[in-house]
């Protein structure tokens, strides 16, 4: 059972002291942290946003070789995402953004490239 104390500090919980010649301070311990990360070592870096520069580099591949403008356009902007992430700290794959940005405009040259001089005229029998 606990007895009540008329000069007791509100503020202050059950058990811990605030003397200061004891050392002790009023309220919870500091937040230490987690003490163990299960497998993930010493190099815990937020790549939550790595997938963007991903995507974008597969985006941008696919618009090079075959797709042209329909994922040359999501590759520039994925590319860009990804670049923005990576300036913040979020991600950590800057260069596969920018190779990704750059394959998506080949990929939209090319098929603007394409529709001008008439190649894509023999492809639909015209």
């Amino acid at each position: 059972m606990t007895s009540y104390d008329p000069n007791h500090d509100p503020n202050q919980y059950p058990g811990s002291y605030s003397g200061a010649d004891q050392g002790y301070q009023a309220g919870p311990p500091p937040y230490q942290g987690p003490t163990g990360s299960a497998g993930y070592g010493a190099f815990n870096v937020a790549t939550e946003k790595n997938s963007l520069g991903n995507w974008a580099l597969g985006l941008g591949i696919a618009a090079a070789l075959c797709c042209g403008a329909f994922t040359g356009i999501p590759a520039i902007i994925l590319g860009f995402l990804g670049l923005q992430a990576a300036k913040a700290g979020r991600a950590t794959n800057n260069a596969m953004s920018i190779v990704g940005i750059v394959l998506g405009a080949l990929g939209i040259l090319f098929t603007i490239i394409g529709l001008v001089t008439g190649v894509f005229d023999s492809l639909t029998g015209s």
